[in-house]
């Protein structure tokens, strides 16, 4: 069994971008519901340039009906 893959931060992004979209939620509400500070780490999840936690993705996955595996990119 090959345990090496890694996650494509760009296209999880773009999925994560779909899914908001799709929810017609602004950042800022997905910010509180996720008890975040800032919605700024959402853009950061949206443009690829970070991953949301092993929490913030199970919580994203709650929130959008989804798999967390909808929401990754490999």
């Amino acid at each position: 069994m090959d345990c090496r893959y890694k996650i494509n931060k760009k296209a999880t992004g773009l999925k994560l971008y779909r899914l908001i979209t799709q929810s017609k939620m602004t950042y800022a509400e997905i910010a509180e519901v996720l008890e975040l500070h800032s919605p700024r780490v959402i853009y950061d999840w949206v443009n690829g340039e970070k991953l949301p936690s092993t929490e913030n993705l199970y919580n994203l996955a709650c929130l959008f009906q989804v798999q967390i595996e909808d929401i990754l990119a490999f």
